[in-house]
Order: structure tokens, then sequence, then C-alpha cells
């Protein structure tokens, strides 16, 4: 019985990155065709099909491997430490995507606000993430 369960999910899954393969097989890339030479003819079309049929891929992955990571505690017995280091790689990647994504659009956001040079946004992240960090700290305290 087990034998045809994991054949079943060893086809399913084998399907499942065989569409993934296929799915990305179909990317244009974003860039200039010819190499260096950037012209002002070669437009990227970011509402292109493929595109986004990627972008709801990769979406949906990332859900269904957050839920199931996020669920598996309930299921698997984890000891504390294995718990301790994946809360903090998650803390580390939500880190990472604000610091690289958000913030160069909010860093462009107050450029255009204001004729001041002063990196506003990034004094602001850094505050925000000084004050997460002694809230932590103060919660692990009490």
């Amino acid at each position: 019985m087990a034998s045809i369960s994991s054949s079943k999910t060893l086809k399913t899954t084998t399907l499942f990155f065989c569409l993934l393969v296929l799915q990305l097989s179909l990317i244009k890339g974003q860039g200039p065709q010819g190499g260096n030479d950037q012209s002002s003819s070669d437009q990227v079309n970011l509402h292109s099909k493929h595109l986004i049929l990627v972008k709801v891929w990769c979406l949906i992955i990332l859900l269904v491997s957050t839920f199931a990571f996020g669920v598996s505690p309930y299921f698997f017995r984890w000891n504390e430490s294995f718990l301790l280091l994946g809360t903090q790689f998650a803390g580390g990647l939500f880190l990472a995507t604000s610091l690289i994504h958000f913030l160069s659009d909010s860093a462009g956001t107050f450029a255009s606000l204001t004729t001041k040079t002063y990196p506003f946004a990034f004094m602001l992240a850094s505050a925000g993430y000084v004050l997460t960090m002694l809230a932590d700290f103060i919660v692990a305290h009490v």
C-alpha cells in the first residue's frame, strides 16, 4: 500500500515539475537580445501573457510552500532548536524582501516628495528595525 502511495506522489511531483519547466521555458528575457546595446526600441512588455503566467506560478509555489512549512510543526514534532532556526530564517527572508524590494521604491517616492537629499526612507527603515528589535527584547525579558 505504501509503494502505491509513494509512486502516485512521485508521478504527481514529476508532472508538477514538468509543467513548471514548460512554463519557465516560455519566458522571454527582460533585456535587450543583442548584448550590451540598449536602444529605445527594445521595450519590455511587463504585461505579457507569459510573464504574468510565470508570476502566477511563483505566487502559487510560494503559497503552497509557505503553508506546508507553516503547518509542519503540527504534523511533525520538531525540536525547539529547529523551530528557532526556522523562525530566524523566515525573519531574515522578510527583512531581505523589505530591504531589497520596498526600500528602493520608498527612496524614490521620498526623493520625489522633497528637494532635500537626506535618505528619509533608509532612516525610517532603520528606526523601524531598531524599534522592532527593542520590542522583541522587551517581550523576551518579560
